[in-house]
């Protein structure tokens, strides 16, 4: 068994034993939210919750919750601290849980509007129910689909190159190569991926900081690594923007969709078979533009949504925000998955494909066996198999010619 596929197998062993944890860490009882009024922070630093406070002591006072404490107020050096806290936390959720219907809380209720003289438009908005739904989305199905989706995909992949192993180049490498990209586009793609990576990592620490980094470091570690991945992900975007657009400007037309993507998709691009009868392709397959393609449009809605995030409220509510921040998620979750799918193919999962972004040049017969009819437009020494000398461009044929040696 070769060295690719002992990798596969760790690799597929391990993913799984993380499958299984993250689906009994789903389905465990999660710890209750419990309400409170009281700040953190250092003496001197704290500032009173007004408005959260005024609101459990009316509402107190109107008997629709049981008895909460008001915070005391005391002055201390530099403003004002807050001290005191809802008192049996627990006991007011285990009531509103039992009696949604008479709860005042849990319920939507009519909306009341009025004058305020509160500075900004997005605080005007004192009670939003919704923000409910937008927690249990974000916090539950986005964040497990999102876990189930990207250690699924790197089972499926690990799992394949433990059966199918490394592909090789069916006839060895040649003696010569072809360029196959030139250096303002390697330059782009490196830029490109560079800076897709740091907005997945950064990115995923936003998302899965809190469960997963929290537990091993301390709440002030972890604010100094969020607040540095949110700024490292909003300095990436501009990279990732601008390549996106050089990408889409270089490669648009040769990844227009065509009726050979529809025969090389039905032959699984002749990854699952060894041999030289792969399905003719042009400089780029059918798996190629499904990538660019899930860039060019995802890399759109995810810049529109994200700028978005990084000016909250300019043009949207409490209601729109929350939109944009779930579909920023999703779209970027979906774009990891991708990625990885194109990672892997091009480099441990093919033999010869990280020739075409390293050097810009690839070897001969990989191009004849993978992109057979880009490598017949460039070269123009095409023979038959039997040596007969007619040219075979039929998408149908699947054996490649052999280019005069």
């Amino acid at each position: 068994m070769s060295a690719y596929r002992v990798a596969g197998g760790l690799a597929a062993a391990l993913l799984a034993a993380l499958l299984i944890w993250m689906a009994t860490y789903a389905a465990a009882p999660k710890p209750m939210v419990l309400p409170s009024v009281q700040i953190g922070g250092e003496p001197g630093e704290r500032t009173v919750w007004v408005d959260r406070s005024k609101l459990l002591s009316d509402r107190n006072a109107a008997e629709t919750l049981p008895a909460v404490a008001r915070p005391q107020e005391d002055v201390v050096a530099g403003g004002t601290q807050a001290g005191g806290s809802v008192s049996n936390p627990k006991q007011i959720v285990q009531s509103w849980k039992l009696d949604k219907a008479d709860s005042q809380i849990l319920i939507t209720p009519e909306k009341r509007t009025g004058t305020t003289s509160l500075p900004y438009r997005n605080t005007n908005l004192l009670e939003q129910p919704q923000g409910r739904d937008w927690r249990r989305a974000r916090n539950g199905t986005v964040v497990y689909t999102g876990g189930w989706l990207i250690l699924g995909v790197s089972l499926a992949l690990a799992l394949f190159l433990f059966a199918r192993g490394r592909i090789r180049i069916a006839e060895g490498r040649s003696s010569g190569t072809v360029e196959r990209f030139n250096q303002v586009e390697r330059a782009n793609h490196w830029m490109t991926a560079t800076a897709f990576v740091v907005l997945a990592l950064t990115g995923l620490v936003v998302l899965y900081g809190k469960p997963l980094l929290l537990p091993f470091i301390s709440p002030s570690a972890f604010h100094e690594v969020a607040s540095i991945s949110a700024w490292l992900h909003m300095a990436a975007s501009v990279a990732f923007a601008i390549g996106v657009v050089a990408m889409a400007w270089l490669w648009l037309r040769e990844n227009l969709p065509s009726r050979l993507d529809v025969e090389w998709l039905k032959e699984g691009g002749g990854f699952l078979s060894d041999g030289r009868h792969n399905p003719p392709a042009r400089k780029f397959n059918a798996g190629q533009k499904i990538v660019f393609w899930g860039v060019t449009l995802g890399g759109l809605a995810a810049l529109i949504s994200g700028v978005t995030l990084m000016f909250p409220f300019a043009w949207l509510g409490f209601d729109g925000m929350q939109w944009a921040q779930l579909a920023h998620a999703v779209i970027a979750l979906l774009m990891i998955a991708l990625i990885i799918g194109h990672i892997y193919i091009g480099t441990v999962g093919m033999e010869g494909a990280i020739d075409a972004m390293w050097s810009g040049r690839v070897d001969r017969n990989w191009a004849k066996e993978h992109h057979s009819l880009w490598y017949r437009d460039i070269s123009g020494n095409w023979r038959d198999p039997d040596g007969t000398g007619t040219e075979q461009t039929s998408s149908t044929h699947h054996h490649h010619p052999k280019a005069a040696e």
